[in-house]
């Protein structure tokens, strides 16, 4: 007679294995995390992206779970946070539910839209703070030297809303 424990054992499902990543994989996930810390976006939602962008098929959960040995939560938010901002396509094999993950058609579209999402808002959200450190400094008499410096602070964050549409505008909806 088997024991509980052995019983449960052998209704497990054995978990799948998955290849270890590629020299060029690893350079390429570098590559990726390096780019996204300049704008702030986590190391696991580059590293996914990588993942993606190499890979000659489209992915499944699991998958890049396996390959990449980071936890679900990492990989449900990083595939949350690609697929929000435009940058992964879902698919699914004829007759499966699986979902599969893929990087969109252009790489330069998708950064564009990520940097979109990202500096603009930024850009927005700073514009009242920057009127009020301003308006604080001018209240306290700081010297001239830093209110011409909060000054220019300002207007560089004012241009660069009114800048950034005409450099990154928005793709035309179908």
């Amino acid at each position: 007679m088997k024991l509980p424990s052995e019983k449960a054992a052998s209704r497990r499902k054995k978990r799948a294995t998955f290849d270890p990543l590629s020299p060029y994989e690893l350079e390429l996930a570098d590559f990726f995390v390096r780019m996204a810390g300049i704008i702030g976006v986590s190391p696991s939602v580059a590293e996914i992206y990588a993942l993606l962008y190499a890979s000659p098929k489209a992915l499944s959960f699991d998958e890049i779970q396996g390959r990449l040995g980071i936890s679900k939560g990492s990989v449900s938010q990083g595939l949350k946070f690609l697929r929000g901002h435009e940058m992964i396509l879902s698919t699914k094999d004829k007759g499966s539910r699986r979902e599969k993950w893929q990087p969109t058609p252009s790489l330069a579209a998708s950064i564009v839209t990520l940097l979109r999402n990202q500096v603009v808002p930024a850009l927005e959200f700073s514009a009242p703070s920057l009127e009020r450190v301003l308006n604080q400094a001018e209240t306290v008499h700081a010297s001239p030297e830093v209110l011409e410096r909060l000054r220019k602070l300002k207007h560089w964050n004012s241009r660069a809303l009114e800048l950034f549409p005409l450099l990154f505008p928005s793709a035309p909806k179908a």
